[in-house]
C-alpha cells in the first residue's frame, strides 16, 4: 500500500536546524562534564577542571533554547517533564537536559566544595546520557537509515562528543597529555567505525576522523581541534539529512 488513508506510511523528519545543533552542543557539554569529574579525580590542574565545568554549563544553557525553538513554545518542553517514561528516548532526553542543566550550574555556584563536587558528579552521570542518548533517539525510529545503525549510533555520537569536548579544552589552551590521548582515541574511532557510519557525508567523516588524527600525530593540536569541531557539527547535520533522504526514498519505492 503506497499510503494509509492518503497519508504517507513514513514521514520525513520535520526537524529544523536547531535539532542537529542541539545534538552537537548537548553532546559536547555532556562529555565536558564527564571530563571535568575525571580530571578532578585524576588530580589534573584546577584550571582544566574549571574550564570543563564552564563548557558543560554553557552547553546546558544553550541546549534548552535550541530544543524549545524546535518545539515552538516553551510549555511544550515543560509538558514533556510531566511524566518520566524510561522506555521513551525523548522523555529520558528531556529529563536529562533539565537535570544536567541544574547540576552543571550548581557545580559552578554552589557554596562549599562538597556541594560543588556532588553537583559535578550528577552532571557527569547525566552528561554520559547527554553525549549518547541522541544516537538512541535516532535509532529508535522506523526511519530505515537510522534504524539500521541503532546499535552503533550511541557510541558514534559519544565518541564524537568526546572529541568535541577535548577540542574545546585544547582551544582554551590546555595541553595535557591525557587530552591528546583522548583526542587520538576519538579520532581513531571516527576514522574506522565512524567512517562507515558516515558514508552519507564524506566531508563530515573526513573532518571528524582522519584529518584530526593525522594532525595530532604531526603535533598540530589546535588545527586538529578545529577540524574535530567542524566534523562533529557536520556529522549531526549529515545524519538528520540522511534520515530525511531515507524517508523520501521509501515513499518513492512505495
Amino acid at each position: 500500500m503506497p499510503s494509509y488513508y492518503d497519508l504517507p506510511l513514513l514521514k520525513p523528519p520535520v526537524w529544523t536546524w536547531e535539532v542537529p545543533a542541539y545534538f552537537f552542543v548537548g553532546g559536547a557539554a555532556g562529555a565536558s562534564a564527564v571530563l571535568a569529574l575525571t580530571a578532578q579525580i585524576g588530580g589534573a590542574d584546577a584550571s582544566l577542571v574549571r574550564d570543563a565545568r564552564w563548557i558543560a554549563a554553557a552547553g546546558a544553557v544553550l541546549s534548552a533554547p535550541l530544543l524549545i525553538a524546535d518545539l515552538g513554545r516553551p510549555e511544550r518542553f515543560l509538558n514533556m517533564l510531566r511524566v518520566f517514561k524510561p522506555q521513551s528516548p525523548m522523555s529520558v532526553g528531556a529529563w536529562t537536559v533539565a537535570v544536567f542543566g541544574g547540576a552543571t550550574t550548581a557545580a559552578l555556584v554552589m557554596p562549599g566544595k562538597p556541594l560543588r563536587d556532588a553537583a559535578a558528579t550528577v552532571a557527569a552521570l547525566t552528561g554520559l546520557v547527554m553525549s549518547t542518548y541522541t544516537g538512541v533517539l535516532l535509532g529508535a525510529t522506523a526511519n530505515p537509515v537510522w534504524k539500521e545503525h541503532v546499535r552503533t549510533l550511541p557510541a558514534h555520537f559519544g565518541a564524537s562528543a568526546l572529541g568535541s569536548a577535548v577540542a574545546l579544552l585544547e582551544l582554551r589552551g590546555h595541553r595535557d597529555a591525557s587530552l591528546q590521548a583522548l583526542g587520538l582515541g576519538a579520532a581513531l574511532f571516527e576514522s574506522t567505525a565512524g567512517f562507515a557510519l558516515q558514508k552519507h557525508d564524506t566531508i563530515a567523516s573526513v573532518l571528524a576522523g582522519p584529518v584530526p588524527f593525522l594532525l595530532r600525530l604531526l603535533g598540530k593540536r589546535k588545527a586538529a581541534a578545529a577540524a574535530t569541531l567542524a566534523g562533529s557539527l557536520l556529522t549531526r547535520f549529515a545524519w538528520v539529512a540522511a534520515g530525511k533522504a531515507s524517508a523520501m526514498d521509501v515513499e518513492k519505492v512505495l
